[in-house]
């Protein structure tokens, strides 16, 4: 996929979205759907065929981070693939992501792009349903018992 191409998907994208401005997304390489922040990474370098989502989930929780991780990665080794999505962490931003790789896009009618981030973008809501639910069980979980010595 091409500049060109990569261009011409994302203004189909846009307009499927909504959006005014067809050719914004185009050139910002970041939306928001249904709430969530998603950002496009394309490498024409590197691997022109593959286009890398970044669906944002927010901050690491401040109560539970590791708790928080490891429910999310706990749904990494049930989904056990990156193109049905990966949970991790932006070290830099602290931020939790999803990150799905779309191989050549382009060759796909914008609706089932449009259809799929849809759907990606609920697999991240869920999942930050199931992170958080895990969290507030954890706190309110009695403290484990101390043995004597």
């Amino acid at each position: 996929m091409d500049e060109f191409e990569l261009r011409s998907l994302l203004a189909a994208v846009a307009v499927m979205l909504g959006h005014t401005d067809r050719y914004l997304l185009a050139d910002m390489r970041h939306t928001v759907i249904d709430d969530v922040l998603v950002n496009f990474v394309h490498d024409a370098q590197r691997d022109p065929k593959r286009l890398i989502l970044h669906f944002d989930m927010g901050e690491l929780p401040e109560d539970g981070p590791l708790l928080a991780l490891a429910s999310l990665m706990q749904l990494n080794l049930l989904s056990g693939s990156k193109t049905t999505g990966v949970f991790a962490l932006d070290p830099q931003a602290v931020r939790l992501v999803y990150a799905v790789h779309f191989f050549e896009p382009h060759r796909r009618p914008a609706l089932a792009t449009v259809n799929a981030l849809r759907e990606h973008v609920q697999k991240a809501k869920a999942a930050l349903t199931l992170m958080n639910a895990a969290i507030a069980e954890q706190s309110q979980a009695p403290p484990p018992a101390q043995q004597l010595a």
